[in-house]
């Protein structure tokens, strides 16, 4: 995997949940004996959203998130008083990977422009997200906010 995406990608996260929600994320490395999504009941439902990219790079970036915390990440973001929709949620999730990959690739290369498609996000539940596979061009990144797994891939297309 390409080290300067690795570090772009960390560093666009990073960005993203500090400057739009207060959140600072730390690195997150399961043990051997750890579940695979780490330190989250696997009775809660999560959110998986998606967006495809092409430029110099080809593929698609997916964010994992609880369910629970995306609710609270929109609920602070939209100011609200009571708890945001299940809708509110679902949109917040999808600016969030927007955001989070326009920011990788401004980071990544600043002269190459990317298109990316419009994100979709959907509710899945625990073991959904931790069964996806990546190949060898693919990057999986597990970070904590607030006691909570995130996760963040990036799988590559190849060119033929």
């Amino acid at each position: 995997m390409d080290h300067e995406l690795q570090e772009a990608a960390v560093g666009a996260i990073s960005h993203v949940f500090e400057t739009m929600f207060f959140v600072f994320l730390e690195s997150y490395t399961p043990g051997s004996g750890d579940p695979p999504l780490g330190p989250w009941p696997p009775d809660e439902p999560w959110l998986k959203c998606g967006l495809g990219f092409q430029g110099k790079l080809r593929g698609q970036l997916r964010l994992f998130l609880p369910f629970p915390l995306a609710r609270e990440l929109a609920t602070n973001f939209l100011g609200l008083e009571d708890e945001a929709s299940d809708q509110q949620v679902i949109d917040m999730t999808n600016e969030l990977t927007n955001m989070i990959c326009g920011n990788l690739f401004s980071r990544y290369d600043r002269v190459q422009g990317y298109a990316l498609t419009i994100p979709e996000a959907e509710v899945i539940g625990y073991g959904e997200s931790a069964g996806l596979g990546l190949s060898p061009e693919g990057l999986r990144l597990d970070f904590l906010a607030e006691d909570q797994m995130i996760r963040l891939e990036i799988q590559l297309e190849t060119h033929l």
